[in-house]
């Protein structure tokens, strides 16, 4: 079988890593950048493909119908930028593609066009764009609307979005800068155009004035759970965030799904490398993983008030005033659509508890060695194209798996042991 791609998605973003949880990073200073930029050099060596940095931007206050639980536990708050932390991540790798979370909803587009070119030159070519549309009312708010638009509708939006901010990307050829001295010329203006896009949703003149970037525009990066958000990631994305699977099954009807879009749309799936999240912990001996089992699911039951705090902020549902022990009525929502496959996931008659103490994710607990053979065997299976390691930042959790499990997945020859592009597209396009 060929290689398969190993990235990080941070999925608590640019916040307090863990904190009050065991293995919190004491060593650092939360406010600063040094734990993200320890964590990147580290997933360099391993010859990580990318780095991916969730991001919202609000205090959420729906759990409690306050703020309260959120602020005195540390959950969804406090973020900072990813954009502002990108240029720290990028003065100390060279190889390692850095995705931020930029949200379609709430960036003007010539901003964000001009914000991911820029960033895109001073890194030599290693940026990605994950897409979001923000899912949370609060987080509107913040920027002066009312509420978030509907799901569907923010998806049609952004697809818009990413037609004009592709076409400012486009609006300076590749060879528009031509520093010609003796003849006085910097750029060639017949090689840089207006735009004048005119949409249902947005328009710009153009054209950008930032000359086209090393990749011309930055990697693609997009999660789609649901049904809509699928066909979103088939027509855009280069790299699917798919989170969430709970078996091998999933994972298949998940990728080929997303590569169904994709040619339905005219693109080529193998250009689109679906990476479904992973929590892997490595241990030492069955014996190990069999305690470690045991404790998480101890902690699932102890922690389950931080879990309905996270579902109520994904759902815009106050979990608090539901009983814990009564089957789960049916629940629409216009936010965080995965989680609705979570409740459905769990049964008909599953309580609240049920479903707050399952195991959510596919998951892998095991010494190097069997993590290895599982993840080959997920990847042959599914016809899959690799995976992210989610979660927080702790020292002693990343080295486990960069210098834990990753040596052996590089022995049994299923991840990369060099970089050989020049951009993050030409590794990411290299198997």
């Amino acid at each position: 079988m060929s290689k398969f791609h190993l990235g990080w998605f941070l999925g608590p973003g640019t916040t307090i890593q863990g904190w009050n949880e065991p293995g919190f990073p004491h060593g650092y200073d939360w406010t600063k950048p040094a734990l993200f930029q320890d964590a990147a050099r580290a997933l360099e060596r391993a010859f990580f493909d990318v780095f991916i940095i969730e991001d919202s931007s609000t205090v959420p206050d729906t759990y409690g119908a306050s703020m309260d639980f959120y602020l005195k536990n540390a959950i969804m708050t406090p973020k900072f930028d990813p954009a502002a932390l990108t240029p720290y991540l990028a003065a100390v790798t060279s190889n390692l593609g850095i995705v931020p979370t930029l949200t379609s909803t709430f960036y003007p587009p010539y901003l964000l066009a001009r914000l991911v070119s820029t960033l895109d030159h001073f890194s030599s070519g290693r940026i990605g764009w994950n897409i979001v549309t923000a899912a949370n009312d609060r987080a509107g708010q913040n920027y002066g609307l009312p509420a978030q638009p509907e799901h569907d509708l923010r998806y049609d939006m952004a697809d818009e979005y990413i037609d004009l901010v592709s076409q400012l990307w486009e609006a300076w050829d590749a060879d528009a800068v031509v520093l010609d001295e003796a003849n006085h010329v910097f750029a060639d203006p017949s090689k840089v155009r207006p735009i004048n896009f005119e949409g249902r949703f947005y328009k710009s003149r153009g054209p950008l004035n930032v000359p086209r970037s090393p990749q011309g525009k930055p990697v693609f990066v997009a999660p789609g759970a649901s049904p809509r958000g699928r066909r979103f990631s088939g027509r855009n994305a280069e790299i699917v965030l798919a989170g969430h699977a709970e078996d091998v099954e999933a994972m298949k009807d998940y990728r080929d799904e997303v590569h169904r879009h994709a040619r339905e749309y005219g693109r080529d799936p193998s250009g689109v490398k679906v990476l479904f999240t992973l929590s892997p912990f490595v241990v030492g001996s069955k014996r190990e993983a069999e305690e470690l089992k045991e404790q998480q699911a101890r902690a699932r039951h102890a922690n389950i008030e931080r879990t309905l705090a996270s579902y109520s902020y994904q759902s815009g549902i106050d979990f608090s005033k539901m009983d814990l022990d009564t089957p789960l009525p049916e629940i629409k929502i216009n936010g965080v659509q995965s989680l609705l496959r979570t409740f459905a996931n769990a049964g008909p008659g599953a309580t609240l508890r049920d479903i707050a103490t399952r195991v959510r994710t596919f998951t892998v607990i095991g010494t190097p060695d069997s993590i290895a053979e599982e993840l080959r065997n997920v990847i042959e299976e599914v016809g899959g194209d690799g995976f992210l390691i989610a979660g927080h930042i702790k020292p002693r959790y990343l080295l486990s798996i960069t210098e834990g499990l990753v040596p052996t997945l590089q022995k049994r020859g299923l991840t990369r042991t060099e970089y050989g592009g020049a951009t993050l597209r030409d590794n990411l396009l290299a198997f």
